[in-house]
């Protein structure tokens, strides 16, 4: 039995022609070439499989009980080989393929919709993975390319990625509505000297929060938990600390009005600033197209400001 990886691609398709047009002659002319190419391919063939593919007559060619069954299967073969081509050529032009990116509670914002809902309309055939987790984690994931892509907040200590600044937001803080601030439009950190400020290390960290304490040059008691933004907004209900967040994330809470939102005063630029990192070695197409897409929306909002 021959070894399929042997048998002759074009042969296979001439022989498909032969049938499809019903003789050596029509097939020729439809291909292009000499009828007596024809007949040497699709003979040597035959000899190659050890069985007669066609009935030859002066009407024409007609498949024997033998070359139905093969070119049946041949005419799959084809079809699948045009699909798997098509693939790949749109998966490498990043058409199609797998997106997988990281982030945090506090990323799951109008911003990061907007990015997203732009780039699967640009590319449906895409399958877009979010993962949810630790910032510092996914950097790790990224690395050795168990994600494409991390969104996070800019400052974190990034090594071997690339970081592109995506947006800013402002930085929120949550208060129980009978807080003294709750009135207020800005609080600022003077009003809140001895309140227990409750932060998320996954969504946002520790570097922030250190900047802040250093331009108002106060002595602020800082809680950094392993805890997502939702976890700390359960302790400011409770009264047990101000949760601060980044205002994008407001788009995904439900709010029962128990807690109040306010601008927290960080001078004129907002503080919050989301970048996206990624693996300059990852070769994956569909995350190529994702960032330049998320460039282009970052130069827009730049532009629009």
């Amino acid at each position: 039995m021959p070894n399929p990886v042997d048998l002759d691609l074009t042969s296979l398709r001439w022989s498909m022609a032969v049938v499809q047009l019903g003789g050596f002659r029509r097939a020729a002319e439809s291909l292009g070439v000499e009828q007596s190419a024809v007949s040497r391919r699709i003979r040597g063939l035959e000899e190659e499989l050890g069985v007669s593919l066609f009935h030859r007559s002066t009407r024409g060619a007609e498949p024997t009980n033998a070359g139905r069954q093969f070119l049946r299967r041949v005419d799959a073969v084809l079809n699948g080989l045009r699909l798997a081509i098509s693939d790949a050529r749109a998966a490498g032009a990043g058409q199609s393929g797998h997106l997988r990116i990281g982030l945090t509670f506090s990323m799951l914002s109008d911003g990061l919709f907007n990015l997203i809902e732009r780039f699967h309309g640009a590319h449906p055939a895409v399958t877009i993975e979010m993962v949810e987790g630790r910032a510092i984690d996914h950097l790790d994931a990224v690395a050795d390319r168990r994600l494409d892509v991390a969104m996070l907040p800019e400052g974190m200590t990034v090594t071997g990625l690339d970081v592109s600044v995506l947006w800013r937001e402002r930085l929120l803080i949550a208060l129980p509505v009978n807080h003294p601030c709750a009135a207020a439009e800005v609080v600022c950190v003077a009003d809140i000297p001895k309140a227990k400020l409750l932060i998320s290390e996954r969504d946002i960290g520790r570097s922030l929060f250190s900047e802040i304490a250093r331009r108002h040059q106060a002595e602020l008691e800082v809680d950094i938990q392993d805890a997502g933004a939702g976890l700390l907004l359960e302790q400011t209900r409770m009264g047990l600390g101000l949760t601060l967040l980044g205002s994008g994330v407001l788009s995904s809470l439900k709010s029962d009005g128990a807690l109040v939102f306010r601008p927290l005063a960080f001078e004129r630029e907002a503080p919050l600033i989301v970048a996206a990192a990624w693996s300059p070695g990852n070769d994956n197409p569909a995350l190529r197209r994702f960032v330049s897409s998320a460039k282009r929306l970052a130069a827009s909002s730049k532009s629009g400001d």
